[in-house]
């Protein structure tokens, strides 16, 4: 099995993400500072052993405090195809991200998202402004909640996708609400990167995808 360093999804220079789907309101830019670990409030139907706590990196780009009323904006911000598989997402917003049942899937032949094999998040789960959650692609023993098998130098929790990632034919990564609308997209295309180098954005959680040296749960970086 890989030793990955974590989360999720692709895209093509130029690529727009895809807001279908109300689930993540956009109002914000800009990154914000960040507390070291994803802050995780269990939902109270759900039985205390499903709390999810994921120690999740982060390296803030801003100073600014979150307006308590802002919202968060969740990006698909980094994504390895080419060696190690695994998606980095992104909360780019003033505010925190729910990713409660929210979905990560990789693509049907036919190139829409393949929801028969998509990532859920846990319930409770929630990314804070400025903060990074990283997926690994092609766990064969993929389970469910953070997982501690994740990429030497990243987050020391991270989650699990059964699905891969082609970096040979390009692929596309979707993030999906809990009822399976699109959220956002981004390509990953053919051949975009050589082993050891990634797709992602520059700048950091806002820019156009582009080659980058690997950061699994922390800012992008040129080459």
């Amino acid at each position: 099995m890989k030793h990955l360093t974590c989360f999720f999804v692709l895209a093509l220079a130029g690529c727009s993400e895809s807001r279908v789907d109300p689930l993540i309101e956009v109002d914000s830019a800009t990154d914000a500072a960040v507390t070291p670990d994803v802050a995780v409030t269990p939902d109270a139907t759900v039985a205390p052993d499903a709390a999810v706590t994921p120690d999740v990196s982060a390296t803030p780009d801003a100073s600014a405090t979150p307006d308590a009323g802002a919202a968060g904006r969740l990006v698909i911000n980094e994504i390895s195809a080419a060696g190690d598989e695994w998606v980095e997402l992104f909360n780019a917003g003033a505010g925190p991200v729910d990713l409660s049942d929210v979905q990560l899937a990789d693509s049907e032949t036919d190139g829409g998202a393949r929801l028969s094999r998509a990532m859920r998040f846990p319930r409770g789960t929630m990314l804070s402004p400025g903060q990074y959650v990283l997926v690994l692609a092609n766990q064969s023993d993929a389970g469910a909640g953070p997982q501690t098998l994740c990429l030497d130098g990243g987050p020391t929790t991270c989650f699990h996708a059964g699905w891969s990632l082609s970096a040979s034919r390009g692929e596309t990564v979707w993030v999906l609400s809990p009822t399976g609308a699109v959220s956002a997209s981004e390509l990953y295309p053919m051949n975009a990167t050589t082993t050891g180098a990634t797709w992602g954005r520059l700048p950091n959680g806002t820019g156009a995808f582009a080659v980058n040296r690997p950061t699994p749960g922390a800012s992008n970086a040129a080459p």
